[in-house]
């Protein structure tokens, strides 16, 4: 069985990796930055967000959300079907991570 120690190094080793954040508009990919990693004290659970970028006009719809290593590798993918028509905001994301031992 996994130590809670053990559980807190993965947990960090997330941190420490993941480097940026793009997202799928049409066929196009766009990089944004990731604005915050963090452990939430209460879940144990990892916590990543960023913003999809408000500069894009028109009526967008996200269809895919990914991260990205410090290597510049693929760390995880997510599709997705998002649709913004308000081009003054932008739109919050938020991965969340459980990391538990079955």
């Amino acid at each position: 069985m996994l130590t809670t120690n053990a559980l807190t190094g993965l947990k960090n080793y997330i941190k420490r990796t993941v480097s940026y954040a793009r997202y799928k508009v049409g066929s196009t990919y766009y990089q944004t930055s990731i604005e915050d990693i963090y452990i939430d004290d209460s879940s144990g659970k990892v916590i990543i967000e960023f913003t999809i970028d408000h500069t894009l006009s028109g009526t967008i719809t996200v269809t895919e959300v990914q991260l990205w290593d410090t290597s510049g590798e693929l760390w995880l993918s997510k599709s997705e079907a998002i649709t913004r028509k308000d081009s003054q905001s932008g739109i919050f994301y938020r991965f969340t991570i459980d990391i538990t031992e079955v």
